[in-house]
């Protein structure tokens, strides 16, 4: 072996841990970046919950117009069958608060009756201090004198769940208090006093009616928060149905992190363990942004709802109706539904809720949900139902799913595949045993919709 050679050789070895060490990390990364396919399993038997649709049909309407936004979308909103509609601005919008102990309700008056309308219970978000009740004289911050606020607050209460009788609205108190107003947990303006103030309100007004109360309905779920409003709920025995917050965010897995920090949360607080969990404004993106004018939008909410459908309790959409101006030059705005002066035209997101509303029954046990495609599914009397869902924020991965039926009756079947924004097909299959598997192939960002009928049923 000659010189040159014998100092190569040497050099290959010195450096083949480096080169080993290298070539592992580029292997991990690709691992991580191929991510994991999906393999759906569905047991057609079993029934784990109540149709969620509870989760998914509720919506949002921002602050954009000082005026009943719903109005112009009555008929629109009624068709997806809301639960809930919720509302900020009760108070600086609606020009409730006239002066102490002076209160004029009719304009909330209007906007909660086209809520019940379209078939929905209000979420009443008690906001904003009107700039003539605080120190500063600015909306959203301090109130000046305390009792003014307790007032106003009991006296909306005992307005909607007393005089006008509606049950089981959701009051929550206030809207982004680390934004609107600079509220803080710590010091003041404290959101502990403005909690226990309306809390306090809350029931001295609804009393002998059927309401939730609870908050702190951040800008993102911040664990300091939650942990602040639990203590002072336990420590001064007041009342908290709910846990809320706010959530932006394309990665579906941010969400699911939320839900599993609520859980370990209330591990802590047995007192509150069937607390419900529920994110009050929802979306890809926290600003306006062009997904909200396309499908991504609409793939991404089809994906939360299968992929949280067992973690969180309700999701609602921000935000019903766009505002007059467009709030950037690529997006009319987060709406589900267009402006007035832009047509009141229905955009991807409301036909994705339509494309949910065909869960119907109860929920059947999934399992097998992978990074990208995620599953739901219901059992309408002996119709077995799944929504598979494959949604990429980087709008490029195709995946074959196999749908694994389980625990079936064998005979003659027909097998309907509706795609998300697209058509129908359907085919007959002829069952022999307990179990079948569908291939199905999906694109980046679609979803499509099953239904496997037994032919001893006519379809309704």
């Amino acid at each position: 072996m000659t010189k040159t050679k014998t100092i190569k050789t040497l050099l290959f070895l010195l450096a083949l841990p480096f080169l080993i060490i290298g070539s592992k990390k580029i292997i991990d990364l690709r691992k991580k970046a191929a991510g994991t396919h999906a393999n759906i399993l569905i047991d057609t038997q079993k029934v784990i919950n109540p149709l969620p649709a509870s989760l998914w049909q509720n919506l949002a309407q921002g602050g954009e117009e000082a005026k009943d936004m719903v109005a112009p979308v009555l008929a629109q909103t009624k068709v997806l069958q809301p639960k809930y509609i919720r509302i900020d601005h009760l108070f600086d919008y609606y020009q409730v608060y006239r002066g102490p102990e002076d209160f004029d309700f009719s304009q909330l008056d209007q906007v909660i009756e086209t809520i019940l309308a379209t078939g929905a219970k209000p979420m009443l978000s008690l906001s904003y201090t009107p700039a003539m009740m605080t120190k500063n004289g600015q909306n959203a911050t301090e109130p000046q004198d305390w009792n003014q606020w307790y007032q106003l607050v009991k006296t909306t209460a005992h307005r909607y769940s007393v005089q006008k009788n509606i049950s089981n609205i959701y009051y929550e108190v206030w809207n982004e208090p680390d934004l609107f107003g600079s509220w803080h947990y710590r010091k003041n303006p404290n959101y502990l006093t403005l909690y226990t103030q309306s809390a306090r309100a809350v029931t001295a007004g609804a009393t002998g009616s059927n309401y939730k109360i609870g908050g702190p309905s951040t800008t993102a779920l911040y664990k300091s928060w939650i942990v602040a409003l639990l203590d002072i709920c336990q420590k001064q025995n007041l009342r908290l149905d709910f846990l809320s917050f706010h959530r932006y965010s394309t990665k579906i897995s941010q969400f699911q992190k939320d839900a599993q920090l609520l859980d370990q949360i209330l591990v802590d607080y047995p007192r509150y363990k069937n607390v419900e969990k529920i994110i009050t404004e929802t979306g890809p993106y926290s600003d306006p942004h062009s997904s909200y004018d396309n499908k991504f939008s609409a793939i991404h909410l089809l994906s939360l709802t299968s992929s949280l459908s067992n973690q969180i309790n309700k999701l609602f959409t921000f935000e019903l109706v766009d505002g007059p101006i467009p709030r950037s030059t690529d997006s009319t705005g987060w709406g589900l539904i267009t402006h007035a002066k832009n047509g009141s035209r229905p955009k991807p997101r409301y036909q994705a809720m339509q494309f949910l509303n065909r869960l119907t029954g109860p929920q059947i046990l999934t399992s097998g949900n992978g990074t990208w495609v995620s599953s739901i599914a219901t059992k309408n009397q002996k119709i077995t139902q799944v929504m598979l869902v494959n949604y990429d924020p980087k709008d490029q991965h195709y995946e074959t799913v196999p749908v694994n039926f389980q625990h079936l009756t064998p005979g003659a079947y027909r097998l309907e595949t509706s795609r998300f924004l697209g058509p129908t097909i359907s085919k007959e299959l002829r069952i022999l045993y307990t179990h079948h598997t569908e291939f199905i192939t999906l694109t980046p960002n679609s979803a499509v919709f099953l239904r496997l009928i037994p032919l001893s049923l006519s379809s309704p």
